[in-house]
C-alpha cells in the first residue's frame, strides 16, 4: 500500500484554489490585495474503511498564516453534498465544517479524535496575507498512522505506551528534520519572511541598513548582493549601491589627482530614500573620499557648483546682440 500521497508540487492538478497565482514552477503564490486565498485538495482513498491517518504537512513559505483542515470520511457519497457548491470559498466553508481536524501550524497529525478516522481523506488549506510572499508549493498527507515503534523489534510494536513514550522523540525528530529540508528556503532571497532577509542582509555586512529598508528595496539589495560585495571599494559598488537605496539613477565625478570622488544622484529621491546617503557617507572607507550629493537644486561644495538639472540661459545664443548682452540679463533658472 502506498503510504504518501502527495502533491508532486503541481498543486492546480490535485484540487481548486481561489485567490492564489500559479507560476511556472507549479506552486501557489497570494495574489497582491487579497486577504486570503483557499486550496482544496482532491479526495484522496486509502483503500481500508476506517483508517487511521499519520499526519497533513504543507509546504508553505514561513512567516505566513495559514488554518488546515482536513476532513475524513468512509462513504464516497459523503462528498456529493460539497459538488452542490460551485463556488470554491463555499466548498472550503462546507469542508471546515465537517473536519475532525484542525491546526494553524503547517503540520496537522490526524489522529485521536474518536470520529478522526476514514477511507476516505480532503484537505483544506486557507493562507492569509502577511510577511514574505505566501507561496504554497506543495503537501503530503500520510497512512497509515506513523510511530517510531516500526523501527523496534516485534515484540516492543502495538504498545501504546510505548507508542506515546516516543512520540516526543519522533516529534522532535521530524521538526529537526524539516528544518532540514526547509533550510534552502531560508536562504532564498526572493521567497524567505521579511525577518529572514533583513538576517541575510546583515550575514552581507549591510546589518544597519537590515532594519530600515523596505522589502523590496532588501530584496533588490540582496539579489545583487554577492556581486556588489566582490566589488566593495570600486567605484561600480559606490554608484550601484545608491541606485538601490534611492531608486535613482547615479553618476561619479572623480578627482584622481586629489584622490576623492562624488556620487551625484540624479533625481530627488522618492520618500525619506535620501536619508540613506547619510548612511553611505559613514561607511565610506577611511582612506576614500567620497561625498553624496542630490542633483534636484543648486548644491555648493568645497569650491564646486552642482547646478540644478533644468538650468539655462533664458536668451539663446543665437539671438545674442553683436555686442553681447549685459551679464545682469542673463538669468539662471
Amino acid at each position: 500500500m502506498v503510504e504518501k500521497c502527495l502533491s508532486s508540487r503541481q498543486l492546480l492538478r490535485c484540487g481548486v484554489q481561489s485567490g492564489f497565482r500559479e507560476e511556472a514552477d507549479g506552486g501557489l503564490y497570494l495574489k497582491e490585495g487579497e486577504a486570503s486565498a483557499v486550496f482544496i485538495s482532491r479526495t484522496y482513498d486509502s483503500g481500508r474503511n476506517q483508517m487511521e491517518w499519520g499526519r497533513a504537512l504543507l509546504e508553505i513559505s514561513r512567516n505566513v498564516a495559514v488554518q488546515i483542515y482536513v476532513w475524513l470520511f468512509d462513504e464516497k457519497q459523503e462528498e456529493d453534498a460539497l459538488q452542490e457548491f460551485c463556488d470554491v470559498r463555499e466548498q472550503f466553508l462546507y469542508i471546515r465544517g465537517c473536519a475532525q481536524y484542525h491546526s494553524n501550524y503547517r503540520e496537522l497529525p490526524l489522529c485521536g479524535e474518536e470520529y478522526g478516522k476514514g477511507r476516505f481523506a480532503k484537505l483544506a488549506v486557507e493562507v492569509f496575507s502577511g510577511e514574505g510572499a505566501g507561496r504554497f508549493t506543495g503537501y503530503s498527507l500520510t497512512f497509515p498512522k506513523e510511530s517510531f515503534t516500526r523501527y523496534l523489534p516485534e515484540i516492543y510494536r502495538n504498545n501504546d505506551w510505548l507508542e506515546r513514550f516516543l512520540a516526543v522523540q519522533q516529534s522532535i525528530y521530524l521538526e529537526l528534520e524539516e528544518k532540514i529540508d526547509t533550510f534552502a528556503e531560508e536562504l532564498d532571497y526572493e521567497w524567505c519572511g521579511e525577518k529572514q532577509a533583513a538576517q541575510l542582509l546583515t550575514w552581507m555586512g549591510w546589518g544597519e541598513l537590515a532594519g530600515q529598508l523596505k522589502e523590496e528595496t532588501a530584496r533588490k539589495l540582496l539579489r545583487e548582493g554577492i556581486s556588489l560585495i566582490s566589488r566593495k571599494g570600486t567605484c561600480e559598488y559606490y554608484i550601484r549601491l545608491t541606485e538601490i537605496l534611492t531608486g535613482k539613477k547615479a553618476v561619479m565625478l572623480e578627482e584622481a589627482e586629489k584622490g576623492q570622488a562624488t556620487v551625484v544622484v540624479l533625481e530627488k529621491p522618492e520618500g525619506s530614500r535620501e536619508r540613506y546617503l547619510e548612511w553611505l557617507r559613514q561607511n565610506v572607507p577611511l582612506f576614500a573620499k567620497i561625498d553624496f550629493v542630490v542633483l534636484g537644486r543648486t548644491e555648493h561644495l568645497d569650491g564646486r557648483y552642482f547646478l540644478d538639472v533644468n538650468a539655462f540661459l533664458s536668451e539663446k545664443e543665437s539671438e545674442l546682440m553683436e555686442d553681447g548682452i549685459c551679464i545682469e540679463r542673463l538669468m539662471l533658472l
